[in-house]
């Protein structure tokens, strides 16, 4: 049974914030990684996404892989772009019916399982830590204390999610500048969440969004989603 990794990873998470911010890792030196197969490769990768808490799709472990590994992840004939079928490959050879170290999909995002974490701390202690292209190192204080991965959901299309929120009675409340404590019922249905839904899970629905809109430079809708958390910030603080 898979335990779930409580929020305390022990990584500097301030050196990768959001997806935008992978294209600022330096690739690793091919002498280190030399015989290493591509799957395992793309174990290292998966591991720190999920160390930055960041969603775990295929677009951002081939964007790291590109990064950290560009001679063995880069498009043939054009090495300034990462080759995205490359890494989809060494996720399915990763999964259960294969070598058995990740469980996930495209839609769901991908974890490492036990297994998949010995490799990964196995690469750890060959290859260190990935760094920055300013030479910013990410922390990681021992490869024991990590734990097995838990699945975390993720928002397919960044951009259709912030769609559906703009399509929500509080956001043209918003808009129309009458937005005011009465509306919690409208903060939920945009969150799709209830008063009993745990304060984790809340925060967590609203970091993707925040997260989706950062992504996408909607400056419109990062502001609203700000008025929200100061108008409503009970909902996001644990009773």
């Amino acid at each position: 049974m898979t335990t779930v990794m409580r929020n305390t990873n022990p990584t500097d998470a301030s050196l990768i914030r959001r997806e935008k911010d992978l294209v600022r890792i330096a690739a690793k030196d091919p002498t280190l990684y030399k015989g290493e197969s591509l799957a395992a490769l793309t174990v290292y990768s998966l591991f720190w996404i999920h160390q930055w808490q960041l969603r775990r799709t295929i677009e951002a472990v081939s964007v790291l892989n590109w990064r950290l590994f560009p001679d063995k992840f880069g498009m043939v004939g054009w090495p300034e772009y990462p080759d995205a079928f490359r890494t989809n490959r060494s996720l399915l050879q990763c999964q259960p019916k294969y070598r058995n170290w990740l469980t996930g999909a495209a839609s769901t995002g991908f974890s490492l399982n036990e297994r998949g974490l010995d490799v990964a701390r196995e690469l750890l202690s060959k290859l260190g830590p990935p760094s920055t292209t300013t030479g910013e190192a990410a922390s990681l204080r021992s490869v024991d204390t990590v734990g097995p991965q838990s699945a975390r959901p993720r928002s397919v299309e960044p951009q259709r999610e912030l769609d559906r929120a703009r399509k929500s009675r509080l956001f043209e409340k918003w808009q129309a500048q009458v937005m005011s404590e009465r509306d919690l019922i409208h903060v939920h249905s945009l969150l799709g969440i209830f008063d009993h839904t745990p304060t984790k899970v809340r925060n967590k629905k609203m970091k993707d969004l925040e997260r989706s809109a950062e992504d996408t430079d909607d400056a419109e809708m990062t502001a609203f989603l700000a008025d929200v958390r100061a108008q409503f910030p009970e909902i996001f603080i644990a009773e």
